[in-house]
């Protein structure tokens, strides 16, 4: 956790660097989107071979690989600022993709072997504030140093960052009874064929899933963060609303996380989770008035509070619901589609943004959330009166 709390600082610095870098090379907005998505799409076509890698392997190891490629790909990015070439990025770009395929979801199988069941929903809660804290801190930190330093400052800043990561990782101990499975007729790594292995033990587990769907409303809010703050300032000609909005989401998951470790510890009810979600559609149809900056920050802070309860304890369900076996698969095939999600929901935002303008996209997305999430509720509703229909039966 302390070496991932300063990596994840030094990566939101190198993603400011990214940008600049970007900005000063490539004139065309499209290319620069394509080439800060060329790493995520190698990640996508390489998290089926990544879960299975996981499943079979020391997952300490492959953190300490992946930590090591991410020291490496540093290294590509000075040539990129020596020569001002785009190339030496795009490999930078592909080697930090690959490395995460690998590192994320070999991170979140590595907690429940060392975190005991009852103590895991807090590392969750700690993980998620990692994640945002680096956000706040990083982020802040690069553009102060992108004025007064050079690119070659921000890069050294999250070269050390990885550096004290790769050590970190080598303290882990973990007893990881690893089983290779020899197979002369191994099949073929893909997509289609992980799922169809994920399938039958996913659908066994009803919180997974529903843990799954449940995502989605929060995913519509998070995939547009940025799109919408920019569209906010320019609602209110603020430019330092961003700043606000920003912290303001990252301190309420703060409290949000606190929330989800002192009141979901014993098994979370669907109930609570519906509720969570209701409440982050509520966040959603609120920023119909975000020319008002009060509001504006009161529909961030809502909907940190809500996301910062709800993705730790899914996390939790996953780690523990999902036999063990399958941790690797289960989260490189998720965090491949929750990849593709972003993307194509990010896409959409900009989209809306153009065509129907912001108030109708956010109330669009709104009223959205809450039909999905009603139609949830009444397919939970409908289960559980059948089983109650059918024990009775029974009984009889």
């Amino acid at each position: 956790m302390f070496g991932l709390a300063v990596s994840s600082t030094g990566l939101w610095v190198g993603i400011i660097g990214n940008l600049e870098f970007l900005q000063k090379n490539v004139e065309s907005s499209f290319l620069q989107a394509l080439i800060i998505l060329s790493g995520f799409l190698v990640g996508i076509f390489l998290a089926p071979l990544a879960g299975r890698v996981i499943d079979r392997s020391v997952k300490r190891n492959i953190l300490i690989y992946a930590g090591f490629a991410r020291v490496v790909a540093i290294l590509f990015m000075y040539l990129a600022i020596a020569t001002n070439s785009v190339w030496w990025m795009v490999i930078y770009t592909f080697v930090i993709g690959i490395s995460g395929t690998f590192a994320n979801p070999a991170m979140q199988t590595m907690l429940p072997l060392i975190v005991k069941k009852d103590q895991l929903l807090g590392a969750n809660s700690v993980h998620v504030n990692i994640f945002t804290g680096a956000r706040i801190i990083g982020t802040a930190l690069g553009g102060v140093m992108l004025v007064a330093m050079s690119l070659y400052s921000l890069y050294t800043v999250t070269l050390v960052s990885y550096v004290i990561l790769l050590i970190a990782t080598f303290f882990i101990r973990a007893d990881e009874d690893v089983k290779k499975k020899k197979d002369a007729k191994a099949k073929k790594e893909n997509f289609l064929s992980t799922i169809r292995e994920l399938y039958p033990v996913i659908k066994k587990q009803r919180m997974v899933v529903n843990g799954i769907f449940l995502l989605i409303p929060a995913f519509l809010f998070i995939s547009g963060f940025n799109l919408m703050v920019i569209e906010i300032s320019e609602l209110q000609n603020n430019p330092g609303i961003k700043g606000i909005l920003y912290t303001t989401e990252g301190l309420c998951v703060f409290i949000g996380t606190f929330i989800a470790n002192k009141f979901f510890k014993d098994k979370p009810k669907l109930t609570y989770m519906l509720a969570i979600t209701f409440v982050i559609a509520t966040a959603q149809l609120s920023l119909f008035f975000a020319e008002h900056q009060i509001m504006s920050i009161i529909s961030f802070g809502i909907f940190g509070l809500a996301a910062g309860t709800l993705f730790p304890v899914v996390t939790t369900i996953f780690q523990t619901d999902v036999p063990s076996e399958y941790h690797g698969r289960f989260f490189s095939i998720k965090g491949m589609i929750d990849n593709i999600i972003f993307q194509a929901l990010m896409l959409l935002t900009g989209l809306f943004l153009d065509t129907i303008g912001f108030k109708v996209m956010v109330v669009s997305f709104g009223i959205s959330s809450f039909i999905y999430v009603s139609i949830i509720v009444l397919r939970h509703l409908s289960t559980k009166g059948r089983m109650n229909r059918e024990s009775v039966e029974i009984s009889k």
